[in-house]
C-alpha cells in the first residue's frame, strides 16, 4: 500500500472521494449524447463512468497501467480507455473535456489542449494555480498562463473543492473551472516563447526584459516603457509584431 501511495503522489494524482462532484462536473459541461468527451487522468474510472451516462462517447487517457485496467473494468461500451501519457500522444477528435487534471501536469496540459478545437472544458485544478486565470494586468498573479487562458477561452470559477474531498489529501483546496473556447487564431510558438522571456522579470520594463535576455528589439515608447505585468493581451500581440520581425527566417 505504501508503495502504491508513493506512486500516486509521483504521478501528481489526488482522487476525489465525493462522487456527487462528478455529477456536477458533467452538468457544468452540459453534456449530451452528441458529445465526444476527453478525460485526462482517468484514474480508476469513477468520473469516466459518470461522464459516459451523459455523453455519446468518452475517450479516457490514463498513464498508470494498473489504473487503466480498473477503468476498463468499471466503464461501459461507449468508453475508450487509452493507456498513454497525455502529454505525449495525439488526442483523437473530441468536442468537450471533463477532467480532474493531475496537478503535476496542469500547465502543460493547458498548453496542449489549446492546440485543439473544442467547445467547453470543465477541469479541476489546485486553487492557487487556477486563480491565475482570473488575474488582471497589474495584479500579482498576472502571468503568461493568464494570457494564454484568456486569449483562447473565457474562464469561469464554478466551485471550490475542499482538500478533505480527496485521497490522498493534498496540501491545498481545489477548484472546478469551466473554459469556453474562443474562436481565435492559434498563436505560433514564437509568441509564447516571447512571453516566457518577458515574464521572467515581469516587474521590469518591457525593453529591460528583452535586454536581460540579450534580445535586440526596437519598440515604440508606449510599449517599451510599460512594465510587463501591466501589459494587456492586446499589448503583447502588438509587441509580437516587432519581435517577429527580428526572428530568423524559418
Amino acid at each position: 500500500m505504501r508503495k502504491r501511495n508513493r506512486k500516486i503522489k509521483a504521478l501528481g494524482q489526488h482522487f476525489i472521494i465525493d462522487e456527487s462532484i462528478f455529477e456536477r462536473e458533467c452538468k457544468y459541461a452540459l453534456l449530451n449524447k452528441k458529445d465526444v468527451v476527453l478525460e485526462i487522468g482517468a484514474g480508476d474510472g469513477r468520473l469516466t463512468k459518470v461522464i459516459s451516462k451523459y455523453a455519446g462517447k468518452v475517450i479516457a487517457i490514463e498513464k498508470d497501467k494498473d489504473l487503466v485496467e480498473l477503468a476498463r473494468y468499471n466503464t461501459g461500451k461507449n468508453v475508450k480507455v487509452i493507456h498513454a501519457d497525455a502529454l505525449e500522444i495525439k488526442f483523437p477528435e473530441f468536442s468537450k473535456i471533463v477532467s480532474n487534471i493531475p496537478y503535476s501536469i496542469s500547465s502543460k496540459i493547458l498548453e496542449k489542449i489549446f492546440k485543439y478545437k473544442w467547445e467547453v472544458a470543465v477541469l479541476t485544478f489546485q486553487k492557487e494555480f487556477a486563480l491565475r486565470f482570473f488575474a488582471k494586468p497589474g495584479e500579482r498573479n498576472y502571468s503568461r498562463l493568464t494570457v494564454m487562458v484568456n486569449y483562447y477561452s473565457i474562464p469561469e470559477l464554478l466551485e471550490i473543492i475542499p482538500k478533505s474531498k480527496f485521497y490522498p489529501k493534498p496540501q491545498v483546496d481545489s477548484v472546478i473551472v469551466r473554459l469556453k473556447r474562443k474562436k481565435v487564431p492559434e498563436l505560433p510558438q514564437d509568441f509564447w516563447d516571447m512571453l516566457r522571456i518577458l515574464f521572467t522579470h515581469k516587474k521590469k520594463l518591457v525593453k529591460n526584459s528583452f535586454e536581460d535576455a540579450k534580445v535586440k528589439i526596437s519598440l515604440p515608447k508606449h510599449l517599451a516603457y510599460k512594465r510587463v505585468f501591466q501589459c494587456t493581451i492586446e499589448d503583447f500581440l502588438e509587441i509580437y509584431k516587432y519581435y517577429k520581425a527580428i526572428l530568423p527566417p524559418p
